[in-house]
């Protein structure tokens, strides 16, 4: 049955495919900056290296230049010269000064940067990749005198381009990489997952209480576990269910017989001693009548017995209704120990059936063991006898009762108490069927979850064993 008052799923939870997809972009992009950090690093590193091998280089030029110039040169030649060979020279720019300070080349851009077609880089990422730019002045000699000098200008621009272009087409092809790869788990996904949609159905059945529902077992190894498991669950509950069926229609029976049983008890028993009591009260109204004559002797007879017929018939109904309420509920439970209360039964029992010997062992009982245990023994007791005297022969009937321990760490449970009823009849049949008693036996048993057997006893007469936990 279906709880109405149970809160609806919340909107914002999201479906496990989702956060699955959502799981791996998150881990893509963590992958993603964690490689972005690195090529930067890298990058970096990279280009500190570029600009002091150009600064090396242009610097080896310069001096090599003025090494092979022929001695006569003048000074203005060969400073165009070296203006003219440095501006094919990567990741640096010059200005040319000669003897008297006075500007040959400034700041010119180099010939491969006016040649290139690649777009610069933002100024963040510039920023980012570029080494701080250092400042160069080498002294040009001809001749053993100064002529001119080289200022060399580091300039990274062109190598953080070369990386931004190289990192925004890796950074393409793996957004299209990953937009192919979540299609593909997506639905992949859907497929794996598609079990826990039965599942999820399964249970919604189950809700309704459609204990015949089952789910095809998949053929992934930990999901097929899962509905292995619920299709066992739907199975027990399906017995279960049936069981309480039973149990309750079974209840209602008991309910029905118990009513008759008592409604028989009260004509059987108090109806004649009702309508004895009646007789006896109008034979008593003649008595005052008669008691005014000389001679009432017979009158006084008469009253001493009725008086005496109605003592016994208020002692019948007392036995009667001491009868009837015991087999409701034994009226010492609770107000005496367990051990006295089962003897107070025998004693009773040992009345009504002189020829039965019926004797109890019990050893070194609590006083109680609570309600539920005491009356569930007691039960146990009155039925197990009950069922001897009506359907054996027996001569005898001993009953055991004593507690056990198991000391073992992996014990179901630390302490019981052992309940043994035996006898010397003709023992059971195999055709035997349980009728109410034994079956409301069985069901103060198991709600306590102890166990129970009836079978015969090595030789001869029937055995009843119980074994409650406490």
């Amino acid at each position: 049955m279906t709880d109405s008052s149970s809160p609806p799923p919340a909107r914002w939870m999201l479906s496990l495919r989702t956060q699955l997809i959502l799981g791996f972009i998150l881990i893509d992009l963590l992958a993603g900056i964690v490689c972005a950090a690195v090529i930067i690093v890298k990058a970096r590193h990279a280009a500190l290296i570029e600009m002091k091998v150009s600064v090396r280089l242009a610097e080896m030029l310069v001096a090599e230049s003025v090494r092979l110039t022929e001695p006569h040169t003048p000074a203005d030649r060969l400073l165009n010269t070296l203006a003219q060979q440095l501006g094919f020279i990567r990741h640096v720019r010059f200005a040319v000064f000669d003897a008297n300070q006075q500007e040959i080349l400034v700041d010119r851009a180099l010939a491969t940067d006016q040649l290139r077609e690649r777009e610069p880089a933002p100024a963040w990422f510039v920023s980012l990749i570029a080494p701080p730019a250092e400042r160069h002045q080498m002294p040009i000699i001809a001749q053993h005198r100064k002529i001119g000098t080289v200022f060399i200008i580091e300039a990274p621009q062109d190598e953080v381009a070369e990386v931004w272009e190289d990192m925004s087409a890796l950074a393409m092809i793996a957004f299209v990489a990953n937009l192919a790869i979540l299609g593909m788990l997506y639905l992949t996904f859907g497929r794996i997952l598609v079990p826990l949609t039965r599942l999820s159905l399964g249970l919604s059945d189950l809700e309704r209480q459609n204990f015949a529902t089952r789910v095809a077992e998949p053929r992934i190894r930990e999901l097929a576990e899962i509905v292995r498991r619920f299709n066992h669950l739907a199975t027990a509950l399906g017995e279960t269910h049936g069981e309480n069926r039973r149990l309750n229609q079974r209840l209602i029976n008991l309910q029905d017989e118990e009513r008759r049983r008592i409604a028989l008890d009260l004509h059987d028993e108090f109806g004649p001693c009702f309508f004895g009591l009646s007789a006896s009260l109008r034979r008593l109204r003649t008595i005052p009548a008669s008691l005014r004559q000389p001679d009432n002797s017979k009158a006084v007879e008469m009253l001493s017995e009725q008086t005496n017929l109605m003592a016994e018939i208020i002692e019948r109904m007392r036995v009667a209704n001491r009868g009837i309420l015991t087999s409701l509920r034994p009226m010492a439970l609770g107000h005496v120990s367990l051990q006295r209360v089962l003897e107070i039964l025998i004693a009773d029992l040992a009345k009504l059936h002189a020829g039965i010997s019926i004797s109890l062992n019990a050893q070194d009982l609590q006083y109680s063991y609570s309600e539920p245990i005491d009356l569930t023994v007691y039960r146990c007791v009155q039925e197990s006898v009950t069922n001897a005297i009506r359907h054996s022969t027996a001569s005898t009937i001993t009953i055991e009762l004593y507690e056990t321990e198991d000391t073992q760490q992996n014990a179901k449970y630390k302490k019981c108490l052992h309940l043994i009823v035996q006898d010397s009849g003709e023992g059971i049949t195999d055709d035997i069927q349980a009728g109410f008693g034994l079956s409301g036996m069985k069901e103060r048993i198991d709600a306590l979850g102890g166990v129970w057997a009836l079978a015969n006893r090595n030789g001869f007469g029937a055995r009843v064993c119980v074994i409650l936990p406490i």
